[in-house]
């Protein structure tokens, strides 16, 4: 009798542990899975009206790295609150006024430099993961401001750092050309982009998911700036990106931009995200 129910108690944990096996392995790959997301979130989550939802959906995705544009209305200490919703404990902004930026991150963050004043909206640089992060809001006719940033970014790269340039670029990207023109757009520009990829960092999205074009706007622009999904459609673009210096995109998985009706009604962008091995 011992025998035979020992034999048994075997069998059943022999199952389970094969139907856990699974679930183990992909708990295992995340681990090993750097989980990087940018998102621009219109104007602090409008008013942190769309919050709850946000952080909800970002929960669920768990990132280790998040960086955020729009971040109007919010100061530093809200976002660092914000952020524990996602299980990060780490947060910085680059000011409190106007269209601020931030990182937040399950790791540590040293910030290594705040840029405001004299740039349309700044920049935001901060190091985490062993990995120097800056966040971007770039704006349209204004060169100088990114021409400034990849000179603060070029001697970082000559010295073998693992970078990545991420944020809300305001312009378009030739490997998107193609669409662009089926799109009959004309206020377009991929300068900003042929800059930073001259630089020799790479486009993960369009590494990795080619086919994804459209990072804006969603169905949130509605009524406000569109009359209907047709409008929301023609209006489709891809102006939201993740850029990774060499060293690091060849450690790159994966990378897509997230759309589903959830995020139709929580930002006019979607989110970007990347993951790399570690």
């Amino acid at each position: 009798m011992k025998s035979s129910a020992f034999s048994t108690i075997s069998c059943i944990l022999l199952a389970i542990s094969y139907l856990l096996a699974p679930q183990l392995q992909a708990a295992e790959h995340a681990e090993q899975q750097l989980k990087v997301l940018n998102w621009n979130v219109y104007y602090g989550f409008d008013g942190k009206k769309t919050l709850p939802k946000a952080s909800q959906w970002l929960k669920e995705q768990a990132p280790d790295v998040l960086a955020l544009q729009e971040l109007n209305g919010i100061t530093e200490k809200q976002l660092g609150e914000y952020a524990k919703q996602w299980g990060h404990t780490h947060a910085a902004m680059n000011k409190e006024k106007g269209f601020p930026m931030g990182l937040t991150s399950n790791q540590p963050i040293e910030v290594i430099e705040r840029a405001a004043q004299g740039y349309h909206h700044g920049f935001l640089h901060c190091k985490t993961h062993n990995i120097h992060f800056f966040v971007v809001h770039l704006w349209p006719n204004k060169p100088q401001d990114l021409d400034r940033i990849l000179a603060k970014v070029e001697p970082l790269i000559q010295k073998k750092e693992r970078v990545i340039i991420l944020g809300d670029f305001n312009a378009d990207s030739k490997h998107d050309a193609e669409f662009i023109a089926k799109q009959g757009l004309k206020d377009f520009s991929f300068d900003y982009t042929n800059k930073v990829e001259s630089k020799g960092f790479v486009d993960l999205v369009h590494k990795h998911s080619p086919a994804a074009k459209v990072s804006f706007p969603s169905p949130f622009i509605i009524p406000k700036w569109a009359k209907n999904l047709e409008e929301v459609k023609a209006k489709h673009c891809r102006i939201d990106f993740i850029f990774a210096s060499q060293n690091l995109a060849q450690k790159s998985t994966s990378a897509t931009i997230h759309i589903n009706e959830v995020l139709d009604k929580a930002s006019d962008h979607y989110p970007v995200e990347s993951r790399f091995s570690r």
